[in-house]
């Protein structure tokens, strides 16, 4: 019967420390794709999707706009992340613009590019 009940605590212990290991890290939570959507541009709603990765301890990557096939990847010039928010800094059209995005659930931000176009990131599951 102790064999039994240890069998079964070891059992326990191993379902519940896997299922913590696929948590997504906490401090990582903007690390990821996303697809960013920016309503009421001057030329229309623009759609990008990115790929920030965490590289030396801050976040990085490209923006590609999503429907333009012919249009060149963005450079991320900088990112600046806490644990609600992160702010995209990148140049496009020769202009330097951010996006400002808050969490709204484990999924989904909400903000602005540069205070005055409303802005919504969705995560991109794989």
């Amino acid at each position: 019967m102790k064999k039994l009940i240890a069998l079964v605590f070891v059992l326990m212990s191993l379902c519940s420390a896997s299922s913590f290991a696929k948590l997504p890290d906490p401090t990582d939570f903007f690390a990821g794709k996303w697809k960013i959507l920016v309503i009421g541009t001057p030329n229309g709603d623009a759609t990008f999707s990115t790929d920030l990765v965490r590289k030396d301890g801050a976040l990085t990557g490209v923006l590609k706009v999503v429907g333009d096939a012919a249009a060149e990847p963005v450079q991320i010039a900088k990112v600046e992340d806490d644990k609600d928010k992160v702010v995209i800094f990148f140049t496009i059209q020769g202009y330097d613009v951010n996006v400002e995005l808050t969490k709204v659930d484990s999924d989904n931000l909400k903000g602005s590019l540069m205070g005055m176009f409303e802005a919504k990131g969705m995560r991109v599951k794989e």
